[in-house]
């Protein structure tokens, strides 16, 4: 090959791999490596192609042998960047998108890619910005909007989600994606009419896609409409029988609707394909009155709560009214004094409760089911050691070691409550302090509610605290949080160890 039909080979190739056609353009790269190892732009060429095979290792190899060439060329930065994030080497990524910026700084690509990146390690607010630059840049790169709104809803600005999914479909039109996205904003917002419009568009566009039906079918529910949720829910679970989401949330509108023998029907599948249960379909089972089972599964707890962990503080607080950790603290001062103990937070979440004993608390552990809320405390600062674990095991191998083990809200997950107050008995030295939250009925035993949290009678607290060896010390009747805008009634109890 002469020099020029070099050049000709090189941007046949480009044009091979821009049409997809990957074969051919293989063919072409060894040609002119065979012919001239050192050929500009081949290294780069190389770089995509293995991109393209999904071996980021190899591309960065190639990418790096592009850059010795042109250092500061945009395209191959680009796909360095891209090589990094597929090898999962994030800072060395960001390394590169920073010099990338430095260098075109308009170049809404690199934004949009950096911001996705950002997205996908769980740093919304830092992905905003990007996505935001990348969008002003490029106003009809739908992309960039509908990750804006991703990265928006995720820090529950959820209005503002709702005009960047809208923008996304005006810069993409066909984009069954956005649509979707748009419609589950819509749903938050309690604008199901339109939500389900958007749904509808997404299954249209893209009928093949498990979750544009769940969307619609999610859309259609709260909309009102039964039975075209349960249709939308069998059409999902029908593309993918392992898609068991479809069947429990099918099985949710039937129960719903009064059709109790197919809700049943539903659960039981659920529980077959997923013994473990982190839909809770033994909760719901008794519900249409299967035995209650003695707690909630705890891959249902560890389920919801590592779904929660990003929205669990502004939610619970602003939407619910939480004040359980406040109260809870209060009591122990009154009954217990301030300390300072050490303390040991039971199912401690986000840190919530910590936030409350921390002034109280010379040393503070804490333990949770989830390990994405354990992650958040441990980001908090407030606790000298947090772990992801069953509450029940952690304090029985914890003998002796704590002044005040404490629980808000995570006793109404637990109906039998003889192996948690055995536990913390173990854990506490004597004259500790045992304090928790319940949710109260009136009666006595505990019972599971129609919220699928469970409730404890005050006469079945006084004998478990009795045969664990605790005095009772004091109960407030209070409501620590609401629920669909009412005060649930509850019990803040305060016990010591003799």
């Amino acid at each position: 090959m002469r020099k020029v039909d070099l050049a000709q080979a090189l941007a046949e190739a480009f044009g091979h791999l821009d049409a997809g056609r990957l074969p051919e353009a293989r063919r072409l790269a060894r040609e002119i490596e065979r012919i001239q190892p050192a050929a500009p732009g081949l290294r780069y060429l190389q770089g995509l192609l293995a991109l393209a095979a999904g071996d980021g290792r190899k591309a960065a190899q190639h990418l790096a042998g592009a850059l010795r060439q042109t250092p500061d060329a945009p395209p191959p930065l680009l796909a360095m960047a891209r090589a990094q994030v597929r090898q999962s080497r994030f800072e060395p990524a960001e390394a590169v998108y920073r010099r990338l910026i430095a260098l075109a700084p308009d170049l809404a690509e690199a934004y949009d890619e950096w911001g996705a990146l950002r997205l996908a390690t769980d740093q919304p607010e830092a992905a905003l910005l990007l996505f935001d630059r990348a969008a002003a840049l490029r106003p009809a790169l739908g992309h960039s909007w509908n990750c804006l709104g991703l990265a928006q809803r995720a820090l529950g600005r959820w209005d503002e989600a709702a005009r960047s999914f809208a923008h996304a479909i005006d810069a993409e039109g066909a984009s069954a994606t956005a649509h979707a996205n748009l419609a589950a904003v819509l749903r938050h917002l309690r604008r199901p009419s339109e939500s389900v419009v958007a749904a509808r568009r997404a299954v249209a566009l893209q009928p093949e896609v498990v979750g544009h039906w769940l969307e619609l079918g999610q859309a259609e529910r709260d909309a009102g409409n039964l039975a075209a949720a349960v249709a939308a829910f069998a059409r999902a679970a029908g593309l993918d029988d392992g898609c068991i989401e479809a069947v429990w949330l099918q099985g949710e509108c039937l129960a719903a609707s009064g059709r109790r023998d197919e809700a049943t029907a539903c659960y039981r599948r659920v529980l077959a394909q997923d013994p473990a249960d982190r839909f809770g379909a033994v909760l719901a089972l008794a519900q249409l009155g299967a035995p209650p089972p003695p707690q909630a599964p705890a891959a249902f707890v560890r389920t919801l709560f590592d779904q929660y962990a990003d929205r669990f503080e502004r939610e619970m607080v602003e939407g619910l009214h939480y004040r359980g950790p406040q109260l809870l603290a209060a009591a122990v001062v009154r009954t217990l004094g301030d300390g300072p103990f050490d303390v040991f937070d039971a199912g401690c979440g986000t840190g919530l409760l910590g936030r409350a004993l921390r002034p109280l608390a010379g040393r503070l552990d804490g333990v949770d089911l989830s390990p994405r809320m354990v992650g958040k405390a441990q980001g908090s600062g407030l606790y000298d050691e947090v772990r992801a674990g069953d509450l029940v095991a952690v304090l029985a191998a914890r003998p002796a070691l704590y002044d005040l083990v404490a629980a808000t809200d995570v006793l109404i997950y637990l109906g039998d409550l003889q192996a948690v107050f055995a536990a913390a008995a173990r854990a506490l030295r004597p004259g500790g302090g045992f304090a928790f939250t319940i949710e109260a009925h009136g009666g006595d035993g505990y019972l599971l509610q129609d919220s699928r949290r469970f409730a404890h009678g005050l006469p079945y607290l006084r004998q478990q605290a009795a045969a664990a060896g605790f005095v009772w010390l004091s109960s407030e009747e209070t409501s620590i949080r609401d629920d669909r805008g009412q005060p649930v009634p509850g019990y803040v109890v305060v016990l010591r160890k003799n």
